[in-house]
């Protein structure tokens, strides 16, 4: 009886693995020869980074400059920046900003790599941007305190990798991966009250700054809330972004300045904008933020005094990082991998929400519905490319990903029943040890 059940457990967590790698699969073909940018541009958003950085460390060179922008142009469009560039005003005003448009100090991650030729870094960063989605994982697990068994976790990291957010910033190369990564750590460290250690995690994750703009100050409310014991995540922060403002400010004087003004002349000039002025409008979107601002202002200001790690506090931690995504100005699904903890935790406390009525339920299956769609679209592509030419299922290509931009929004309702029931005290949100999902 023992060896049957045991080879019935064997069974299903081998299937849900299968399953999980199928996905993962289906949605790699879909990225790789599906969604993939023409050949003939270079798509790389690391290429940027690295070159400004190499500009910076071996030729004392400004990353933010008219021409090392113009450099980095020249490689991403090829002869159609030069042609315009030779045009006069015209060309100049096309890339009137700087492309670098990251903190001066992520030079600093990418210092190894400044002395390689781009060949060398590009293939090494094809391997290192899988292992730092594969390795979040199991930080953010940590850091929700969520026991599960190994199958779980298997299928959580292969559909995690294998969902169109990741895959889209492995193929650009996005190093949101790399901050996304940091923060993860940042929040496992919290959760097991290493805050010196999270505190430095934390700044590093500062690469992107639109990630952490509303992160840093509900962490700090949090540790000013209960100074004597959370004081060193404060020192932690504090000391290594002076370090890393500090030593940047050495190297290019004034760089504060270049980056703030080139990353407002970048969000100018693109047009890039937010999920909520897609849904409201421009005026609209801009009331709904600050309708939103303020309503987590007053949620993380009454949960200020929860532990690191409990249920209680990364409910705020998840709409910290959903409002987030809401209100920066981008529609790209790349930040959507910031989704990831908000996803496992919905998985976590799946019994607890479907206790919780109607709405939650609701909610819940809306954003198992909208996430999961990729992964249906990408497989029905798959299969359909088996006896359709290619050209065709390239059309196509819309279909997996059209529900991505509502994905945020529907978390943002499933964790604002949370949020709301919990601060009622209608729900008692207790930690158990045992193993949920």
């Amino acid at each position: 009886m023992k060896n049957r059940i045991f080879g019935w457990m064997w069974n299903k967590q081998t299937l849900v693995l299968t399953v999980a790698a199928f996905f993962s699969f289906s949605m790699w073909f879909y990225v790789d020869r599906v969604w993939s940018p023409p050949s003939e541009m270079h798509f790389s958003d690391l290429y940027p980074r690295w070159y400004g950085s190499r500009e910076l460390l071996l030729h004392g060179r400004d990353p933010y400059g008219p021409d090392v922008t113009w450099e980095i142009a020249s490689w991403t469009y090829g002869n159609a920046v030069e042609s315009e560039r030779g045009q006069g005003n015209q060309g100049e005003d096309r890339l009137d900003y700087p492309l670098f448009a990251y903190p001066l100090y992520v030079a600093f991650i990418l210092s190894p790599t400044v002395w390689l030729p781009y060949s060398k870094v590009e293939s090494l960063f094809r391997l290192i941007m899988p292992a730092l989605a594969f390795v979040s994982v199991p930080l953010w697990i940590s850091a929700l305190r969520w026991k599960c068994n190994w199958s779980t976790i298997g299928a959580l990291a292969l559909l995690s990798f294998g969902s169109f957010p990741t895959l889209e910033n492995i193929y650009m190369q996005q190093p949101a991966l790399l901050a996304a990564a940091f923060l993860a750590a940042s929040a496992a460290a919290l959760a097991s009250n290493r805050l010196f250690l999270a505190g430095t995690l934390l700044a590093w994750g500062t690469i992107k700054p639109q990630f952490i703009f509303l992160l840093v100050p509900w962490l700090m409310l949090w540790a000013f809330s209960d100074w004597k014991s959370r004081k060193k995540l404060v020192q932690g922060f504090g000391i290594t972004m002076f370090l890393l403002a500090g030593v940047s400010e050495l190297f290019l004087p004034g760089w504060i300045r270049e980056f703030i003004e080139g990353a407002f002349a970048y969000h100018h000039y693109t047009g890039n904008f937010s999920i909520l002025t897609l849904l409201f409008r421009k005026s609209g979107g801009a009331v709904v933020s600050i309708g939103l601002v303020a309503g987590l202002a007053l949620c993380t200001w009454q949960l200020r005094h929860e532990h690191a790690g409990s249920d209680r506090f990364n409910v705020a931690l998840c709409l910290v990082f959903v409002v987030t995504l809401l209100i920066i100005p981008t529609m790209y699904p790349t930040g959507q991998i910031l989704l990831l903890p908000c996803v496992f935790f919905a998985l976590k406390k799946f019994s607890t929400i479907w206790a919780e009525g109607r709405s939650a339920r609701l909610a819940h299956v809306a954003v198992c519905a909208l996430i999961g769609w990729q992964w249906v679209g990408s497989s029905a592509l798959m299969l359909a490319a088996l006896t359709t030419p290619a050209a065709t299922i390239r059309k196509l290509w819309v279909i997996p990903v059209s529900p991505l931009p509502l994905v945020p929004p529907a978390v943002l309702v499933l964790f604002s029943i949370l949020a709301a029931s919990m601060l009622s005290r209608r729900l008692s949100w207790v930690d158990t040890n045992a193993p949920e999902g």
